[in-house]
């Protein structure tokens, strides 16, 4: 199912539309708004992936945790042979 939009007004450097533009007529985007969505979702997934970083940092220092976390890891060592990448 296709994500809901919403027509939303903001104000960005004339040089990044600019820049957008020629892009588009050189046809390596398929519109200035798909770009503009590209990087939003980027920016996205950028700031979800530092603030789980932070709160993975901050879970770190607690010995509960590591403890539960080295356990789970352990029993399941064999499985994650089995898998590549991120998740």
């Amino acid at each position: 199912m296709k994500a809901k939009t919403i027509r939303y007004t903001a104000t960005i450097p004339q040089d990044y539309v600019l820049e957008l533009k020629g892009m588009l007529q050189e046809k390596s985007i398929p519109s200035v708004n798909y770009a503009i969505n590209e990087a939003l979702f980027e920016y996205l997934k950028s700031r979800k992936t530092a603030q789980f970083g932070a709160l993975m940092k901050e879970a770190g220092k607690d010995k509960a945790f590591l403890s539960r976390t080295l356990k789970c890891a352990d029993d399941f060592k064999a499985v994650d042979k089995e898998v590549s990448g991120t998740w």
